[in-house]
């Protein structure tokens, strides 16, 4: 049986619904998601690699690969509103540290950034409201839109060392945009996974700068689990 990636699985045993002695069945399942999390560097080439651990309770059959991406854009750069009472003034940036500036790029993807950031700055909102409006994370939300994430990905079944591609595959071509276009890939086949077995994924950096930099990565393998199932329990 071929898995989505191209690989032969071992077929995905159906349920015991309707056991001939009228036992309870033996095999139960449940929802379940395994989860890999990588923190980028924002480095062009950077390599990261995360493990996912099968439990022990029972075989895991994924049926869909997706991801997301949640940049760490506020601990890089800050915004220091406008001093005068009427909101007016410049909007000064402080981007990691390395000194104020001035005369940040006011044009991204046709918005007008310097706009943005100073209507954000001259509204007193109530704290809880700030949130929705705070121009760190307006800003986050425009260069997200405006430049996504690219990188490759790799996925090898540590326990019998088969890789799943013939070499790493790019986000766009394999997954989709993490801004919700096709952000879930259903797999051509399901994929069993035996209890205590690894898979590991393996991350190459395209995308570099600030805004991947600290930055986590999730790539998810939506499935349900079997429960007992390859245990040897009953």
């Amino acid at each position: 049986m071929r898995s989505g990636l191209g690989q032969v699985q071992e077929s995905v045993p159906a349920a015991q619904t309707t056991p001939r002695n009228g036992a309870p069945p033996t095999v139960k399942e449940i929802p379940y998601d395994y989860v890999a999390t990588f923190t980028l560097q924002g480095k062009r080439g950077n390599r990261v690699q995360d493990v996912i651990n099968i439990s022990t309770d029972g075989a895991f059959v994924a049926v869909s690969i997706g991801y997301s991406f949640i940049p760490e854009l506020t601990k890089h750069i800050t915004i220091t509103k406008p001093s005068n009472p009427n909101g007016t003034g410049s909007v000064v940036w402080s981007l990691n540290g390395k000194g104020d500036l001035q005369d940040p790029p006011g044009n991204l993807g046709g918005i007008d950034v310097d706009f943005l950031l100073a209507q954000g700055s001259a509204q007193p909102l109530p704290q809880a409201e700030d949130r929705l409006v705070n121009p760190v994370v307006l800003l986050q939300c425009l260069l997200v839109q405006t430049c996504g994430i690219n990188f490759k990905y790799s996925i090898t079944d540590s326990g019998s060392g088969r890789e799943l591609q013939n070499q790493p595959i790019h986000n766009i071509a394999g997954l989709g945009k993490a801004d919700g276009e096709r952000p879930f890939r259903p797999l051509a086949k399901p994929m069993l996974f035996m209890p205590r077995s690894t898979i590991r994924i393996e991350i190459e950096e395209i995308s570099e700068g600030l805004l991947y930099k600290d930055s986590l990565l999730y790539i998810v393998l939506h499935g349900y689990k079997m429960l007992n199932y390859g245990t040897g329990l009953p």
